[in-house]
């Protein structure tokens, strides 16, 4: 829904400013119309959350499942590996089901050990120079997988220069002759050992082993990625992102005016060049723009004052951010964190995002103030009444003091007073506690003050109201 500003001008006014109570309540409507889009889409979302949920559960119970499938292949795989390197013989090994279920599997022969596992054994043990063995009988899968473990060669493995190859105390193969266990010549290629096409171990330039390829763990491998389950990630949230109370066309048709639209580029350009919090201050129109966007452009004028809030360590009572009752000095030393962060979070794309909607905003609440002036204020208070807790906060807030001595028929006149008379004076007519409770009462304040403001403006107010709400 737009907010059609031309029906807002008052029929009173001859000035041509516009009714800032209709202004306000067309606001309002503005405002509800988004919070009930709002409340819809956070129905949609508390479902889509339960759903998550319950998938979330069942993501939970599989990956429960699969973290003990991937405990039991990794027990499999290191039981693997320790038996490929203490055997003996190719006997024992071909007999041990659970070594044959590593080989079967991580070479897609798993069909054949389920339903014939003995025909896999005799695949394995085959003599690949007999033509008729089962192997060279076999598909071209089943003969790689012969050649590749060699389990069919028989007697003691002898070098090329025919020395007898051995495994010593310490379990290195050796070719020496000093005495040493005889290595089946079966077992070569588990102990990654190359042999030539007669079945002999090779031999480099200067007579020692040439290794070969590492059978035993390229198969630990593939038995792995053939039955290692990868765990599911669980569904996650997108964060929600909270609407601007007055988001609707006639604000975005705001944002496309030229002069904000040059100001955003300009600060999107060049705050990645900020490097410390002196080149911050170095950069009047950066400076201004923050300044702005936090409604706090009067203070541009002290940019000592500003330096001093923004550096400041918020867990220190005594610091300068502290020591102020407006919540927006705090709020903007938070935000950037120049005491812990230096200029990091500031330069950060979501800060930066954060800095340039709020820009916008302050800017546009500016235009309507200036089409109907008091309607700041009412927004304003609105805002700033839910961080309040006493009097004393009441009246050291300009924009609260406003609307709260103006709607109750307050005189300006009681600022020379003393400060406990002054809370006195408002305890009167205000309780600050029933005041936040109750949404109507704070309504129906806000909509006195502006028809008071508006009378005042139809009869031609002496003075602005406005002088120093801000500052």
């Amino acid at each position: 829904m737009s907010i059609d500003l031309s029906i807002l001008y008052s029929n009173t006014s001859s000035t041509g400013t516009m009714s800032a109570l209709a202004m306000y309540k067309k606001l309002e409507r503005q405002a509800d119309e988004n919070a009930d889009e709002q409340a819809e889409q956070a129905e949609a979302e508390k479902i889509k959350t339960q759903i998550r949920e319950m998938e979330n559960a069942a993501i939970r119970v599989r990956n429960a499942q699969y973290k003990q499938i991937n405990a039991q292949i990794a027990n499999d795989v290191a039981y693997f590996q320790n038996r490929a390197a203490s055997a003996t013989t190719v006997d024992e090994l071909i007999n041990d089901d659970r070594f044959l279920k590593v080989i079967a599997y991580a070479n897609g022969m798993e069909d054949l050990y389920d339903s014939d596992r003995q025909h896999l054994r005799d695949i394995l043990t085959s003599d690949m120079s007999d033509p008729s063995s089962v192997a060279r009988q076999g598909t071209w899968a089943e003969q790689e997988l012969a050649r590749k473990y060699s389990f069919g060669a028989s007697g003691t493995l002898v070098d090329t220069s025919g020395n007898t190859v051995g495994v010593d105390a310490d379990g290195n193969l050796v070719n020496d002759g000093s005495g040493v266990t005889d290595l089946p010549a079966g077992l070569a290629k588990l102990r990654g050992l190359t042999l030539d096409v007669s079945g002999q171990a090779m031999l480099d330039s200067d007579g020692a082993l040439v290794a070969g390829t590492d059978v035993v763990s390229g198969d630990a491998s593939a038995y792995n990625a053939a039955l290692g389950k990868t765990l599911l990630s669980e569904l996650t949230a997108t964060e929600a992102e909270e609407s601007y109370a007055y988001e609707g066309e006639e604000f975005e048709r705001f944002k496309t005016r030229t002069d904000i639209q040059s100001e955003v580029e300009y600060y999107r350009e060049n705050i990645g060049t900020v490097e410390s919090v002196d080149d911050l201050f170095a950069n009047q129109r950066l400076l201004n723009f923050i300044l702005k966007a936090y409604d706090m452009e009067s203070e541009a004028q002290y940019p000592g004052k500003i330096r001093k809030i923004l550096e400041s360590d918020l867990t220190d009572s005594d610091s300068l951010a502290n020591r102020f009752q407006d919540p927006r000095y705090q709020e903007m030393t938070e935000d950037f964190s120049f005491y812990i962060f230096g200029t990091t979070q500031l330069t950060s794309s979501p800060t930066v995002d954060d800095v340039v909607e709020r820009f916008q905003q302050t800017e546009y609440e500016k235009y309507l103030d200036e089409q109907a002036p008091g309607v700041r204020v009412a927004i304003e208070f609105k805002r700033r009444l839910e961080d309040v807790s006493t009097t004393v906060q009441l009246l050291g807030d300009s924009v609260l003091r406003e609307v709260i001595t103006v709607a109750n028929y307050i005189p300006a006149e009681m600022a020379y007073q003393e400060t406990e008379a002054q809370i006195a004076t408002v305890e009167k007519k205000v309780d600050i506690d029933e005041l936040k409770s109750d949404p109507d009462l704070v309504e129906k304040m806000v909509q006195r003050y502006l028809s008071i403001k508006d009378s005042e403006a139809s009869s031609g107010g002496k003075d602005s109201y406005l002088l120093n709400l801000f500052a």
